[in-house]
C-alpha cells in the first residue's frame, strides 16, 4: 500500500496529476480541492494517497491533507459508493462543510452532488454515523459535558472530527480551545478545530 508519495509535480490534468519520484511518474487521481492548491510544475509536492487495487485496475487516489483522505476512505466504505463518487462528494464542498452535511445528517445537500441520489446520500449518513458510533464507544453527547456551547452542535462536530481519524480526546481538546461564548455554525466550528489540530 502507498502512503503517501513526495516528488516533483510533473503534469496536472482535469482529475489528475503525475508526480515523478526517482524517475517514476505516478497519475494521481485528485478531487478539485486538491487541484486547486497544488504547487507550480517542477515543485515538490506531497500527496497523501490511497491505492485501489481492482480485478482490472490499479488506481492512486491523491489528497494534500490526511483528513481529506481519511473521510474518502469513509465514503468508499459506504455499498453504491466507488472512488468516482467519493472524489465527487470531496470536490463539491468544503471537508469541513461536507462532514458537517453528514454529522447533521443533510442528505439534500450531499444529494445536490452530481451523481449522488437521495438513496445513496441517505445511505452515507446512516453508514457513517454508524461507523463512527462502533469505533467509538463513548458518546458525542456524553463527550460535550463541560464544553460550552449548543450541545447538539458541539456533538455533530465532535463526530466530524472523529469520522475524520482525529481521537476522541484530540476532538475535544480542540472544541475546548476555541471560544464559543457565542453560538457558531457547525461548518466553522469545525474548521476553527482542524486549524487548532493542525
Amino acid at each position: 500500500m502507498i502512503s503517501h508519495l513526495k516528488g516533483i509535480l510533473e503534469h496536472v490534468a482535469q482529475d489528475h496529476v503525475v508526480v515523478e519520484v526517482e524517475n517514476i511518474g505516478y497519475r494521481v487521481n485528485v478531487p478539485t480541492s486538491t487541484l486547486n492548491h497544488l504547487p507550480p510544475l517542477g515543485e515538490q509536492v506531497k500527496l497523501f494517497t490511497m491505492q485501489i487495487v481492482r480485478e482490472d485496475d490499479i488506481s492512486l487516489y491523491g489528497f494534500l491533507s490526511r483528513e481529506e483522505r481519511s473521510l474518502f476512505t469513509l465514503l468508499i466504505s459506504v455499498s453504491g459508493v466507488g472512488p468516482k463518487l467519493a472524489l465527487a462528494l470531496i470536490s463539491g464542498f468544503p471537508l469541513d462543510k461536507l462532514v458537517a452535511a453528514i454529522a447533521q445528517g443533510d442528505a439534500a445537500l450531499l444529494s445536490s452532488v452530481p451523481g449522488i441520489g437521495r438513496k445513496t446520500s441517505e445511505r452515507i449518513i446512516v453508514e457513517l454515523k454508524e461507523k463512527i458510533g462502533k469505533a467509538y464507544a463513548l458518546k458525542p453527547q456524553e463527550m460535550t459535558l463541560g464544553l460550552k456551547g449548543e450541545k447538539t452542535v458541539l456533538s455533530d462536530a465532535l463526530s466530524a472530527l472523529i469520522a475524520l481519524g482525529y481521537s476522541p480526546k484530540e476532538a475535544r481538546e480542540a472544541i475546548m480551545r476555541l471560544n464559543l461564548e457565542e453560538e457558531k455554525p457547525i461548518e466553522e466550528i469545525i474548521k476553527a478545530a482542524l486549524k487548532v489540530l493542525v
